[in-house]
């Protein structure tokens, strides 16, 4: 099939296409201990509030209303008549001039005004004598049922990922299982007869094959599921085969790395065509990113990808992850874009399209800075290169594409 890297899109216009092609997956339901990093299907509210009843605060002496003096003043000795520890269930009730002994978490009596300290209070025999400023005031040091979270109020709205301070609200209103998007299935095959998967039998015009290990990993970071279906000679029936048989599966996305662009062995979108495939773009105006495909097999997603991993890596966090995303119900989905200014000089090769480079970002002084990633430097974002530029000069402020975290949860800055 003849290539045409002109019917190609931007990298926004492919963005828009892929996503609306996802259709958020159906639901199941897990353990609250399993839900971490997984999309709700829906909001879901507290079930009670938080507290759940009135409780004290610090350890101390719950005071009933203070009765009076002889001399018409209101009396600061109060007669303790119990002692509530945290966990005690007894609704107990104080009379005026009565207090109990409580502790921190302990259940309020009815009628109970507030707790003083243990250190602020004298106590003789069953008597506890409590300073007058505590006297002419209520509610103090008492957490008030409801205070920290109502009954309905959304603990995780629906597109947000469950984090690990959403499980403490979500174990503290009742939560055992939660309903929740099920994760993308997605199977992945690197083609190329050069590769070899180890070096067992590896001879000279060979080469190990990363994809398989950088997919696995990127699949998983996405919050989905890797299937990896191992490599492929640059061959078209097995191609077509393959593709087929991953077809039936009932994977919701299909990767391949390799066998894209103009040459006589790249073969994946004649395979494509064969099995029935719908395209949707043939090609990117982004380097790297001209030799890509993406369409659909039935209604299965298909990202055909160039074969080197740099490439694979970036167009994974600008075309990939927003798709597993979106399968999930994410809100946010695409990866987010800042400013900063460019600390070292970048020279581009070709100035015919757009660019994205690997980059490093830093704070310094209230200032975001970014750097060219250097060879196996961690990158933390992509520095994007506007077409018609041969170079960005230092001191340059540039657009910055972020590397997302895990399904959203880590902070997508890994500053270095």
């Amino acid at each position: 099939m003849e290539w045409d890297r002109e019917q190609g899109v931007d990298l926004k216009t492919a963005q828009r296409m892929i996503l609306d092609q996802c259709v958020v997956l159906s639901e199941e339901r897990v353990s609250l201990g399993d839900c971490l990093c997984r999309f709700p299907a829906r909001s879901l509210p507290a079930l009670e509030p938080v507290p759940a009843f009135d409780q004290s605060l610090r350890d101390g002496y719950g005071l009933g209303k203070a009765v009076e003096d002889g001399d018409g003043k209101k009396a600061s000795r109060f007669r303790i008549v119990s002692e509530v520890a945290a966990g005690d269930t007894r609704n107990l009730r104080l009379r005026s001039g009565e207090a109990v002994r409580i502790m921190t978490g302990g259940l309020l009596p009815h009628g109970c005004r507030g707790v003083v300290p243990q250190e602020c209070c004298q106590v003789e025999n069953d008597t506890v004598e409590v300073p007058h400023r505590f006297l002419a005031e209520s509610g103090f040091f008492v957490h008030a049922r409801g205070s920290s979270l109502k009954k309905g109020h959304v603990i995780v709205s629906r597109g947000t990922p469950v984090r690990p301070e959403h499980q403490i609200d979500l174990a503290g209103v009742g939560y055992q299982m939660l309903p929740v998007v099920k994760q993308p299935r997605v199977s992945f095959f690197c083609t190329g007869s050069e590769l070899v998967p180890h070096a067992s039998g590896k001879i000279d015009g060979q080469k190990f094959s990363a994809n398989p290990y950088l997919l696995q990993s990127l699949i998983r970071l996405s919050g989905a599921i890797p299937q990896n279906l191992g490599m492929v000679t640059d061959d078209l029936d097995g191609v077509c085969q393959l593709l087929a048989a991953i077809d039936s599966s009932g994977a919701d996305v299909i990767i391949s790395t390799g066998g894209m662009g103009p040459g006589k062995f790249d073969l994946i979108e004649e395979a494509f065509a064969r099995v029935g495939g719908k395209v949707i773009y043939r090609s990117l105006k982004l380097r790297p990113g001209t030799s890509t495909l993406f369409g659909l097999i039935g209604s299965t997603l298909f990202f055909g990808m160039p074969g080197p991993p740099p490439a694979v890596q970036l167009l994974f966090n600008e075309l990939l992850q927003p798709a597993l995303l979106r399968l999930q119900g994410a809100d946010s989905c695409l990866p987010k874009m800042i400013r900063a200014r460019l600390t070292e000089e970048l020279f581009l090769k070709k100035r015919d399209f757009p660019r994205l480079k690997s980059g490093r970002l830093r704070f310094e002084e209230g200032s975001c800075l970014v750097r060219p990633a250097r060879r196996n430097d961690p990158e933390s974002c992509y520095i994007y290169c506007p077409a018609g530029r041969r170079e960005l000069r230092r001191g340059e402020m540039v657009r910055v594409h972020l590397v997302r975290g895990i399904s959203a949860l880590s902070s997508p800055l890994t500053l270095g």
